[in-house]
């Protein structure tokens, strides 16, 4: 099928509200192509514009659009009380981030079919909000050779990131229109590189894609981290069977997700509470295990409850900003390291404990740290001691905390060792204002920010 460049332009014509769903506290721009897909999906369903232009739109499914946006400056945030979801009532309190772009009009530049080309453009041409309903906007199709050139494009290596629509993505959108709730937080997201952008430092980006965290809604316990994040695959599993992607289940698979529980640490006030689990999907994530992952979240969301000892442990979806919970908080460049929950080494090191979990992470995806600092007690307030931590197996292993420094910043999440597939080894970046002598001392007082800038 011969394919071919098509571009289209939308202009706001009202202040811009969008929330940033991984930072709600945070506008999100430019808008994620998933956002205005999912907006071409409305316009196509609610102007009855036939099951061959929904065709057409639906082939923007699986690809990741490059991107022309002006700069935008924030407006300092206001506060909205809506209703709660929890069965006793009430009201909380829920960003509103308003931004002032340069320009108002922001422009997408697709790889489509060329017979879906008409059939896009009648749904664009219906355009009326993206986002928000008050995101009033029109939207036009530039003829060709008429588009402005794309400042932000799919790479990798970049720092912005943003929702794409993946395939099965109108799947969900029915789903989550005729239940009256939208799930926006279990959608990942690639990274987009500014063109233009000089780089200073060089970012190496890690074996990982996007975090999708759920919340536990009565906290848990550090000790039983790698016990939590069995409990989410367990869930995933049994909703998946037999015919679960390799890169889910990970057996005879090395490129497969992690399972993780989210503790918080770092902070000036942390007491170490797991405040959710997550799944970590690999950097290279086939399209299909996407889906399924996907598909299986939802369903683990609506049954509420995962696997936990002798019971379950109660999970949903995060309603308010919680940084514990930001794919950011872990995954922000960073030379400086501090565990959260110990690496989990594969034999006896005794006195080269350092040695060994320099290998380990190395064995993990990520370049060979140029110092590390080993030791049973860990550096992170709200972390506990290595041996009062459960694993998933008794085999004897020894286990570290360790505090590690690279030659440059990497990006996370970080995670090595024996049990990194199951929330043990998971790291945090720390603060570029921490001193070498703080950070070579394994202060507890290291900073471990919510988000480095």
């Amino acid at each position: 099928m011969s394919t071919t460049d098509f571009s289209f332009g939308i202009e706001f014509l009202a202040p811009v509200i969008l929330a940033d769903p991984f930072r709600p506290e945070r506008a999100e721009w430019p808008p994620a192509p998933s956002r205005v897909y999912a907006a071409l999906i409305a316009a196509t369903c609610e102007h009855r514009l036939g099951d061959a232009v929904l065709a057409a739109v639906r082939t923007l499914e699986g690809n990741a659009p490059a991107i022309t946006a002006s700069a935008a400056s924030p407006y300092t945030p206001h506060q909205l009380a809506v209703p709660t979801s929890h069965a006793h009532g009430g009201m909380a309190l829920m960003p509103e981030p308003e931004i002032s772009p340069a320009s108002p009009i922001v422009a997408y530049h697709w790889q489509v079919p060329e017979t879906a080309v008409d059939g896009i453009a009648q749904a664009v041409r219906c355009l009326s909000h993206v986002g928000r309903g008050e995101s009033l906007v029109l939207g036009h199709v530039y003829p060709p050779g008429t588009a402005p050139a794309p400042n932000w494009v799919p790479d990798k290596q970049g720092s912005l990131r943003l929702r794409v629509p993946t395939p099965g993505r109108f799947e969900v959108l029915e789903r989550d229109y005729q239940r009256g709730r939208a799930t926006v937080l279990v959608e990942p997201a690639i990274a987009y590189r500014k063109l233009g952008d000089g780089q200073e430092t060089s970012v190496d980006h890690g074996p990982w894609g996007e975090l999708i965290a759920l919340k536990l809604e009565r906290g848990g316990d550090i000790r039983s981290a790698a016990l939590l994040a069995n409990g989410l695959r367990r869930a995933v599993m049994s909703f998946l069977g037999d015919g679960a992607h390799p890169q889910i289940h990970g057996h005879e698979c090395r490129d497969h997700v992690a399972w993780l529980a989210l503790p918080n640490v770092g902070g000036l006030h942390s007491d170490g509470r797991v405040l959710g689990v997550g799944v970590l999907p690999p950097s290279h994530f086939d399209p299909e295990a996407g889906r399924q992952l996907r598909l299986a979240l939802l369903q683990v969301l609506k049954q509420g409850v995962i696997p936990f000892r002798s019971g379950f442990a109660q999970v949903s979806l995060p309603t308010q900003p919680v940084a514990t919970l930001r794919h950011s908080t872990w995954a922000q460049p960073s030379k400086r390291w501090a565990s959260a929950t110990p690496v989990v080494l594969e034999h006896k090191v005794g006195a080269d404990a350092s040695r060994a979990i320099a290998q380990a992470i190395q064995r993990s995806g990520y370049p060979r740290p140029v110092k590390v600092w080993a030791n049973v007690v860990p550096s992170l307030l709200g972390a506990v001691h290595a041996a009062e931590t459960a694993s998933r197996k008794q085999n004897g292993l020894p286990r570290r905390h360790a505090l590690v420094e690279f030659a440059e910043p990497i990006h996370g999440p970080l995670l090595a060792g024996g049990e990194r597939y199951f929330g043990l080894g998971l790291f945090r970046p720390i603060a570029r204002t921490t001193s070498d002598a703080e950070f070579a001392g394994g202060s507890r007082s290291l900073e471990a920010p919510e988000l480095l800038e």
